[in-house]
């Protein structure tokens, strides 16, 4: 969809990055700049920076930049069209009318069709085809009030009950597909995705449905089907009843394992339950996750398969800021067979007296040994200093050390050595493996493997000339007809240098947003990097040809192409000629 350069400048006036971003993620004045945690990856140190003069956002951790379009699409999980028509909705302002949407219309459609869906398996879950999975609720303890709440549904026993539904609504085969409620046989005949399931609708954090989950009611060996991922739905990144627990007055979010015990547990009163949608918890689902909680509770199963989604989850949330916790259920399987034992008082106690992540991994790990040997106590103090050697906190440490101490009779200080020393260790290795990352991540970025300085010299001049045009739009002329795309050391820059030269030469050029409509996403965040590299730096017309210069010098330096077609021996001969030049 081709928007008009004065509708979008229009939108960025009306859409200022530090405002918006800053409704979803907290930020805090530093000078010129806005700071907070990454929305992008996990982290607990801040290294994601806003910058209100260029209207961009760069995280130093991740790589993620970019203008506010961009954050909205990546935040949403949206396609460009539909991170515009956002923000102009909040912006109150109307979209263009004359431009092709087809793109926008295929997500509409597909919202739309889940929308129906949802309805449609629940009037069948209210006829005489739902008896069996009336009764299955029924028997799971499930009120009106809460099938109602959660949407839920069934699909009967047919092929095409929905496909035919969904026609006579005016939508196509193909978007049904598309959709993910039905899928195409190897004949390419269109039938129902889902039959003889009680069906759970899984809503964005807006409140759409995007996908089911059926649990079968008719033996089928597959217990649980879901929807594959489609063109509104990753599993990977949703979250069953996140559209109502982020709403919940607590910043504590109780996380089980399937949408039966967050039902269950909503039911009882607990409004903040949630689990994540598909096997296991994902490192995007942990993400969307710390910006609504300050604390997690681990309500997962007390089998193995329970455990071990324990054990995965305290490992992901370790690189955040949450308080983890663990719930210890005793005499019940689960949080749901739990509440209906012992009610919800019961397992609100449960929750308040829940220990966090250091003594469940403690608790487990003394579990494995017979500490009534010597052997056994060795075993387990070797483990013990192995968790406590992971834990960040000083104070947690030497608290968990002492109690670990007294109850294996020896001393604190021989605990906290161990756990020290392994520490150590630790840090050094993290240390070299990041060395070598950054060089590697240099050498990628600038193709100068073993070529002495003047191909760094030559990278690190382009990227600043992209930001001495971004910054000073009037040296464009004299600049570009001395520099070529071609001459930039990675071709990525090459391409935003050339796009931001073809808008100041059209006098289209209006900062970040301008580009970023005409770049592809991973340009706009490198854009967003090179701009945070630079920022402060004032650029004059003698800088502009000191750049030049060093970029142009370096024209006969071999292209990375060429690089990969030279022999050994050529290699050792170019690298020795440059150690020569230098």
């Amino acid at each position: 969809m081709a928007l008009p350069q004065s509708f979008l400048q229009e939108l960025h006036d009306h859409s200022d990055i530090v405002e918006v971003i800053g409704s979803y993620v907290p930020l805090k004045r530093r000078g010129r700049l806005y700071t907070g945690l990454c929305p992008f990856h996990n982290e607990k140190t801040p290294s994601f920076t806003v910058y209100a003069d260029t209207q961009s956002y760069y995280c130093f951790g991740c790589g993620a930049g970019g203008d506010v379009i961009t954050f909205i699409r990546q935040r949403e999980n949206l396609d460009y069209i539909e991170a515009v028509r956002l923000l102009a909705s909040r912006a109150g302002m109307q979209m263009p009318q004359e431009a092709d949407d087809s793109g926008f219309m295929r997500r509409k459609r597909a919202f739309e069709i889940n929308k129906l869906a949802a309805r449609y398996f629940f009037s069948t879950l209210n006829s005489d085809a739902g008896r069996q999975a009336r009764a299955y609720l029924r028997r799971r303890g499930l009120t009106d009030a809460y099938i109602k709440k959660f949407g839920i549904g069934f699909a009967a026993n047919g092929w095409n009950s929905l496909r035919d539904h969904l026609r006579a609504q005016g939508y196509k085969d193909e978007e049904m597909v598309d959709a993910g409620v039905c899928t195409r046989s190897e004949k390419g005949s269109v039938y129902d995705f889902f039959r003889e399931r009680v069906m759970f609708p899984i809503f964005d954090l807006r409140g759409n449905v995007i996908a089911f989950s059926g649990r079968t009611v008719a033996g089928d060996n597959r217990k649980y089907l879901n929807t594959r991922d489609t063109l509104i739905f990753k599993k990977s990144r949703a979250i069953f009843a996140m559209n109502i627990a982020k709403n919940t007055d607590t910043r504590r979010l109780i996380l089980c394992e399937g949408q039966m015990d967050v039902i269950a547990v909503h039911q009882a009163g607990f409004d903040n339950a949630i689990a994540a949608c598909g096997t296991a918890l994902t490192e995007e689902q942990v993400r969307i996750i710390s910006q609504y909680a300050d604390e997690v509770v681990l309500a997962y199963d007390g089998d193995g398969a329970g455990q071990k989604a324990t054990r995965r989850a305290i490992d992901l949330f370790k690189n955040t800021n949450i308080l983890v916790k663990v719930l210890k259920i005793e005499g019940a399987k689960d949080p749901d067979e739990y509440i209906k034992t012992y009610g919800a008082d019961k397992f609100r106690a449960l929750i308040e007296g829940s220990s966090n992540s250091i003594e469940y991994e403690l608790r487990r790990a003394r579990a494995k040994y017979d500490t009534e040997t010597d052997n056994g106590r060795v075993q387990y103090l070797r483990e013990a200093a192995e968790i406590l050697a992971r834990t960040l906190s000083p104070t947690e440490r030497d608290l968990y050390a002492g109690r670990v101490a007294q109850d294996m009779g020896v001393s604190r200080e021989a605990v906290l050595l161990q756990a020290d020393a392994l520490r150590r260790r630790s840090r050094a290795k993290q240390a070299r493996e990041e060395s070598e990352r950054l060089v590697r991540g240099v050498g990628e970025r600038y193709n100068i493997h073993g070529l002495g300085g003047k191909r760094l010299a030559a990278a690190s001049a382009g990227r600043n000339l992209i930001a001495l045009l971004y910054r000073s739009p009037d040296l464009c002329e004299a600049v570009a007809e001395q520099v070529r795309p071609e001459d930039f050391q990675n071709e990525q820059e090459g391409a935003v240098y050339k796009a931001l030269c073809e808008l100041i030469g059209r006098e289209e050029f209006s900062g970040m947003g301008s580009l970023a409509a005409v770049l592809e996403s991973s340009q706009t965040a490198l854009l967003s990097g090179i701009l945070a590299e630079t920022d402060g730096i004032n650029y004059s017309a003698a800088d502009a040809d000191f750049l030049i210069e060093k970029i142009v010098k370096n024209r006969e330096a071999p292209s990375s192409e060429q690089l990969k077609t030279m022999d050994a021996a050529a290699l050792r001969e170019l690298i020795e000629k440059k150690r020569q030049e230098n």
